[in-house]
């Protein structure tokens, strides 16, 4: 292992090698590295250096040494890269022969807010101790406020005069962002300018906040060059920044910026210890507020969507037709609120009988409103229709003008004539629909065109057949045939067709039953992923 650098705040690091094998660290002026801290012991800790590997160990210190935030209770191998955390000082290691570039000077304290907010005070005497009552004052009314039932931004411009009648800065402000979105000024404050200036934050500042979920105290920003660029800073002369995530739940909401010139002095770390905690609890009510707000819209739409579903039933065919020397039956399930499938019965010409089953692409509102205007169309049209592939490729043009090109219906019309005991059909590119015969063949009604509004203005095929007796049409929609077990194997349709022989002359609804029970026997319970629709027609 190369010799290791120990990154310490605010001064140059310290080698940690062949010309120095140990390095003892507290608050004991004896220590090798004295850090002026409350939070440390007198004697904190040790790292040594031998065979070329670097070991740290607590000396019994009463905060503890966190090592990539975990506690250590005996010595322990460090590295380059490693984070290890004094009390409440955080330091870094970093491997190499030569001195590491300089990091930014100006940052005298940089914290972990959840860490911040947890650690104590440092020893008090009787100004500071008045001191923070006062801002002990501050939280309590706070509090009060965000239990009351006041806006985000009224309750962020409250907590900002606050703030700033407390600490006493140049200039103050509060920035939110919107999930994932940039941050936004919300309020703001400057003993020169009022309420009309905008901050500009540096990417140290929001990489601190956001990312990492760091308050930060800079002072002497102009020792910084990433910061000594930025014109507010070059024009107020400010000599001291704070910043600090409003945070809570490990989601950053927002961030309070504050800022000082020479006049006022630098702030310190309680100032910052007590901009976390008010900080916390105002991101927690802002959180509550946001998803009080999220379920009050879900809500809303939750009703929209059962009153559409009831609109949609009411489309849905209350009971079948009775027909002479048929037997028929039609079920739809929805996946959602909101079903993209539909079955129907309509009056033919001539005493014949329209039916269909159709699918639209998607699901939710979207796919229910353009089944609906289907359903019309159907309702329309089928009472003079007598060709289903003429009607097919008029519902297919009048569909197309309604929708978008991604949006298209898969349906099988067909025209059932109970005297002759046939139906003609037309299967707009929907799944093949078996015919099972009493006499133990099975036929497949597959597809004879595009689904409509795919490719509007194309021609259909039609075909027809005739139902002896016992013989079973069954049309479906994929939500039964793509339904699959925990191993992603589908009940398709060689399996309903099984399903259904071994059923057999069961009355429909019955065997619509048995369907369900092998289907979900299939599946082990596991809710449907598609909407399912089944009609049945079989001749008496």
């Amino acid at each position: 292992m190369a010799e290791l650098w120990i990154r310490l705040p605010d001064r140059a690091p310290v080698k940690l090698g062949r010309d120095r094998a140990a390095l003892t660290i507290g608050r004991d002026p004896a220590n090798d590295v004295v850090l002026e801290d409350s939070s440390l012991s007198r004697n904190h800790a040790r790292l040594t250096w031998r065979d070329g590997t670097a070991t740290l160990e607590d000396l019994g210190s009463r905060n503890g040494t966190l090592v990539n935030g975990d506690r250590i209770l005996e010595p322990r191998q460090v590295r380059g890269g490693d984070e290890i955390v004094f009390g409440r000082l955080s330091i870094r290691i970093e491997e190499g022969p030569d001195i590491p570039a300089a990091q930014d000077s100006s940052v005298s304290f940089l914290m972990d807010v959840d860490r911040l907010r947890a650690s104590s005070p440092g020893t008090q005497d009787i100004g500071t101790a008045r001191r923070w009552k006062e801002a002990l004052d501050i939280v309590h009314a706070l509090s009060l406020d965000m239990l009351g039932d006041v806006s985000t931004e009224m309750m962020l411009w409250d907590l900002l005069e606050r703030l700033y009648a407390f600490l006493n800065p140049g200039r103050g402000a509060v920035l939110l962002r919107n999930g994932k979105g940039p941050m936004t000024q919300v309020a703001a404050r400057s003993r020169s300018r009022g309420h009309d200036f905008q901050v500009e934050l540096s990417k140290t500042m929001l990489e601190a906040a956001v990312e990492r979920k760091e308050a930060l105290l800079i002072n002497n920003p102009m020792l910084d060059s990433k910061l000594a660029q930025a014109q507010s800073i070059m024009s107020s002369g400010i000599t001291s920044i704070m910043t600090v995530p409003l945070e809570h739940g490990g989601e950053v909401v927002g961030i309070i910026y504050m800022d000082a010139g020479p006049m006022r002095g630098a702030f310190t770390e309680e100032d910052l210890r007590l901009v976390a905690v008010v900080s916390h609890m105002a991101a927690a009510k802002i959180r509550t507020t946001r998803l009080m707000e999220e379920l009050v819209v879900k809500q809303a739409m939750q009703k929209e969507m059962e009153v559409a579903r009831r609109i949609q039933e009411r489309l849905l065919p209350d009971r079948c037709p009775a027909l002479d020397g048929f037997e028929l039956f039609g079920i739809n399930v929805a996946c959602w609120n909101v079903s993209g499938d539909l079955y129907g019965f309509w009056p033919g010409p001539g005493g014949k009988t329209w039916l269909a089953v159709a699918d639209v692409s998607g699901k939710g509102i979207g796919p229910g409103l353009l089944m609906a205007t289907f359903q019309a169309l159907m309702q329309a049209w089928t009472e003079g229709a007598e060709d289903p592939a003429l009607l097919a490729k008029k519902i297919s043009l009048a569909l197309s003008k309604r929708t978008t090109t991604n949006r298209f219906i898969t349906a099988f019309l067909g025209l059932l004539d109970p005297a002759a005991r046939t139906m003609t059909y037309t299967n707009a590119g929907h799944n093949p629909i078996p015919l099972l015969r009493a006499d133990g063949t099975d036929e497949e009604l597959a597809s004879q065109g595009f689904p409509l509004a795919m490719f509007p203005g194309t021609e259909y095929g039609q075909g027809s057949i005739r139902m002896e007796p016992g013989d079973l049409l069954f049309l479906y929609t994929d939500g039964i045939t793509e339904a699959a077990d925990p191993q992603g194997v589908e009940f398709d349709l060689a399996q309903v067709r099984r399903t259904l022989r071994g059923l057999g002359a069961l009355p429909l609804p019955e065997l619509n039953q048995g369907l369900t029970a092998a289907l979900q026997e299939h599946t082990r319970g596991a809710p449907a992923t598609d909407d399912r629709t089944v009609v049945m027609v079989r001749r008496a």
